[in-house]
């Protein structure tokens, strides 16, 4: 076969036996590096060199489900059982401090208005993915506090530009960025950024206003970049969303061939002889014939039964002339192709991500494949878990500024509590039920 065979994003051409793949001339992998003054045209500063390096991400992320399940794995375990304000109270001597829960009834009405442990596994989703995160707050008829607060798309976000003050003043909201919309508060809402020269310790001047939370990336001015990028960046998660739509090609593609039948070129004409057979009659037996032979050779209730040719000789060569012949053909298409690769890829982006394979149910790279040990889960969870300390500071932080802002007890403080993996509660170092003083349930 000679014919070039196209499939989605791969070519296959048979004659060269070779495989093309198409690759962008723009390397979408590279988020932009904005200098403090944005020079484009736009009201906002563009996120990648497309304006599209989140949605560009996101379609990365959902060809790959090592990828989506390592993130949901980091936001889950950053979330826990959700968020508790609570105040300390002296324990018993030598002890730690008690955590006691909030109970104020203006505290306890935020919480269940804002629906506060629904929406923020949102925030930590978007840093957790693209490092930043955005919220809007919306105050009171006073404008002395913050009654509703609200976590946006950070895939819709954008920065606008530098002021002359080095500050960012809005961001731009949208879902329609692949459009380069222009602006006009309705395909492109504005929100004005918090800005502490508007705030005389006690009223706002806007009725509403946005904050950007993000984990911090050096030199980097409006958007900050998630560590595990460098995969996308190396091509690893390019390589891990390859090897499956390429075998998947190759398969659909391909012709497996198990036997080689050689026919004597005058069998038929032996056979049924002219003029007892006519072309007709001889081409209907030859089909007869190779039918039976593909019966036999196919039906698995076949298997194990011989096979006999005969063969004549032939006075002028003096020898024997081959009769039928029937070759078993090696299947040379290794099954296993590329799958180290594919392996490979996912243990990278895992890797960068920061999650033990044993937690999403993968092997140890070099390792047989496996679940691993309910200990290898638990002492794999509990080091995610400890290492999360810097992340929980920033997502809990837009909690602390609602805190300041509203004027509450500056004694009140937030916490995730923390999903308890003993195996029996003899293990749980206090032997309770629940872990409040610990933020652990």
């Amino acid at each position: 076969m000679d014919r070039i065979i196209v499939e989605g994003n791969y070519a296959i051409l048979p004659g060269a036996k070779a495989i093309v793949t198409n690759a962008s001339s723009v390397d979408t992998a590279k988020p932009k590096s904005s200098p403090p003054y944005d020079l484009s045209p736009s009201l906002w500063s563009l996120w990648g060199d497309s304006n599209q390096f989140p949605q560009e991400v996101l379609t990365d992320i959902n060809k790959n489900s090592v990828a989506l399940r390592a993130l949901d794995k980091r936001k889950r375990v950053h979330f826990g059982r959700g968020i508790i304000a609570y105040r300390e109270t002296p324990g018993a001597a030598g002890a730690d401090p008690l955590r006691v829960p909030v109970t104020d009834p203006d505290i306890v009405e935020f919480m269940r208005i804002n629906q506060v442990n629904l929406i923020w596994p949102d925030l930590i989703m978007g840093l957790e993915t693209f490092a930043n995160g955005w919220l809007e707050f919306i105050m009171n008829k006073g404008r002395d506090k913050i009654n509703r607060v609200f976590v946006k798309d950070p895939a819709y976000c954008r920065n606008s530009k530098m002021d002359p003050a080095n500050k960012i003043p809005a961001v731009y909201y949208s879902a329609q960025w692949e459009m380069n919309p222009s602006f006009d508060n309705v395909k492109v809402v504005s929100l004005p950024m918090f800005d502490q020269d508007k705030y005389n310790g006690t009223l706002y001047g806007d009725p509403q206003f946005a904050m950007h939370i993000f984990y911090r990336s050096f030199n980097k001015s409006f958007y900050h970049l998630p560590l595990w990028n460098a995969v996308r960046t190396n091509k690893w998660m390019y390589i891990a969303n390859s090897v499956p739509a390429l075998k998947a090609a190759i398969m659909k593609n391909q012709m497996t061939i198990k036997y080689h039948i050689t026919i004597p070129d005058d069998y038929f004409e032996r056979e049924y002889p002219a003029p007892d057979y006519t072309v007709e009659t001889r081409k209907a037996k030859r089909l007869e014939t190779l039918n039976n032979v593909n019966s036999f050779l196919a039906d698995v209730e076949n298997s194990g039964k011989s096979f006999i040719s005969y063969s004549r000789y032939n006075a002028i060569k003096m020898d024997f002339v081959t009769g039928w012949k029937i070759e078993v053909i090696d299947n040379k298409l290794n099954n296993t192709a590329y799958l180290p690769d594919s392996q490979a890829a996912n243990s990278e982006i895992l890797f960068a991500i920061g999650v033990d394979p044993c937690l999403i149910g993968a092997g140890n790279p070099g390792e047989a494949i496996g679940a691993g040990s309910g200990s290898d889960k638990r002492e794999a969870y509990w080091m995610l878990n400890a290492d999360m300390g810097t992340d929980r500071s920033v997502s809990l932080a837009p909690l602390y500024f609602i805190r300041d802002f509203n004027k509450w007890d500056p004694a009140i403080q937030f916490d995730y509590v923390t999903v308890d993996t003993s195996q029996t509660q003899n293990q749980h170092p206090t032997k309770t039920a629940k872990r409040i003083d610990q933020t652990q349930a």
